[in-house]
């Protein structure tokens, strides 16, 4: 496979206004962030593909989003005072309103005519599925895409945070990479286990069953292949081992679609308590704002308790001790990511057939920022609500779109994460095995998954009776 050349690299990973990717990202609507953290205080500093701006909502209720300094004397506008209407500077009190007009510089003449000819950048927000949205690029606005679990009723939500030191195109070079699995989420696992002391033979752990699902074929000569399979969204990944025929049916598709330009899903169609998206958020060309959006749905006759909001957590990659954290499955991901450095060098790659979709990822970013320099519009830019709106985000697969069945809610995503309630052989609970362990509501949702068991364990018995 052919490798990326320094200029290439460049210019797929930077993202500031003047950048070729930098055009493409401005054409999306972006989380800059959590409905709860602007809930505890209502001015915050944002950072957004390198742009240093201010969120705010004023008392009125309005979201603002500025440009970070007043246009006075360049105070930061972080400690300003949210208004009944606008954001008031806190040094000499001038106050702006959403769209970055001067409605008042208080300590001028009346006569002054400064606010009428001084405007800060300003760009739109909006609210959906407890975060906060906003458009960087050009007009028209484009229609914020509501999509799925955002938008889906009857679910319980949670939202885990991490801060990356890495370029935003590593973590989705990962999304594309099913191969990483076996070593990464088998035998660092075991490692990471190994040396806490915890390590067991439990053959349900994820740890053991991802090294039992590979090595033993791995040791026969047989290895797994990688294919992209393109749809409207972004594509999924096709895999098979290397013994199966070559013709289409031997492949099987549908792990985890990549929506473009950051969206990852996880989830088999309806099926199961469990999905998520992760995101892969541009701060700027070293910094990564890494959201996994959890979406619970249990089935009827669990009850679930309401929310007033999305429950946010920003959770550190190191221990207290200063020990990278890697007992758990996205701990273990987001090392990979960053311990490639801030910006890998794509120059000294060696790449295999393992990353087939990897590569597929750079060509299809590198196509869209094609289409945005010849003036054009790039995927999932929407115009038209029908297109937008996609309360239930159906990605084409080998197996269809199945509908939600009962006890396939504990079976459909592999023992461990269809059983986060169950305590393992080392006397954890599964759900500690993944990045829903630093839920807010972590034992409401393992609380949650244990009521599924015994409503299911009740029908199945009430059934046999019959």
């Amino acid at each position: 496979m052919d490798m990326v050349s320094t200029e290439e690299n460049e210019r797929l990973t930077r993202v500031g206004p003047d950048t070729p990717c930098g055009a493409l990202m401005r054409r999306y609507w972006h989380p800059i962030c959590a409905e709860a953290t602007l809930r505890k205080n209502p001015v915050q500093p944002i950072k957004i593909l390198g742009e240093q701006l201010v969120l705010y909502r004023d008392r009125g209720g309005r979201l603002g989003l500025l440009h970070h300094r007043c246009a006075h004397r360049a105070m930061h506008l972080m400690f300003g005072v949210p208004e009944e209407e606008g954001l008031r500077c806190c040094y000499h009190g001038w106050l702006y309103d959403h769209a970055g007009h001067i409605l008042e510089t208080p300590l001028e003449p009346v006569e002054s005519h400064i606010k009428d000819h001084v405007r800060l950048k300003a760009y739109p927000v909006q609210e959906m599925g407890g975060l906060i949205w906003a458009y960087l690029g050009p007009e028209p606005v484009p229609l914020l895409p509501r999509w799925d679990l955002y938008v889906r009723e009857g679910s319980f939500r949670q939202i885990v945070a991490h801060r990356l030191p890495c370029n935003w195109l590593q973590v989705m070079e990962n999304r594309g990479d099913l191969a990483h699995a076996i070593y990464l989420h088998g035998r660092l696992f075991q490692y990471a286990l190994e040396r806490q002391g915890r390590l067991t033979d439990d053959s349900q752990a994820r740890y053991n069953a991802t090294m039992r699902q590979q090595s033993d074929r791995l040791q026969r000569g047989v290895y797994p292949q990688y294919r992209p399979v393109y749809n409207e969204f972004g594509f999924t990944k096709g895999n098979r081992e290397s013994d199966q025929p070559d013709d289409a049916t031997s492949w099987i598709i549908g792990a985890n679609p990549v929506l473009f330009p950051y969206l990852l899903g996880f989830g088999p169609g309806s099926v199961g308590i469990r999905k998520s998206y992760q995101l892969g958020i541009p701060v700027d060309d070293t910094t990564t704002w890494h959201l996994q959006y959890f979406c619970y749905t249990f089935p009827e006759g669990v009850e679930i308790p309401e929310q007033d909001g999305v429950p946010y957590v920003e959770v550190p990659l190191t221990s207290e001790q200063g020990e990278y954290t890697l007992d758990y499955v996205l701990g273990q991901d987001m090392v990979a990511w960053y311990g490639q450095g801030e910006i890998t060098d794509r120059t000294k790659e060696h790449l295999g057939q393992s990353d087939a979709c990897v590569v597929a990822y750079r060509q299809l970013l590198g196509e869209q920022i094609d289409i945005v320099g010849a003036g054009g519009e790039p995927m999932n830019v929407f115009r038209d609500a029908a297109q937008s709106d996609r309360p239930e985000l159906r990605i084409p697969s080998r197996t269809g779109y199945e509908p939600f069945g009962r006890r396939g809610a504990l079976s459909a995503a592999g023992f461990y994460r269809a059983n986060y309630h169950r305590v393992s052989e080392g006397g954890w609970l599964y759900i500690d095995d993944d990045a829903d362990r630093y839920c807010p509501d972590r034992d409401l949702i393992v609380e949650l998954y244990r009521k599924t068991e015994e409503l299911l364990d009740k029908d199945e018995a009430q059934s046999s009776r019959r």
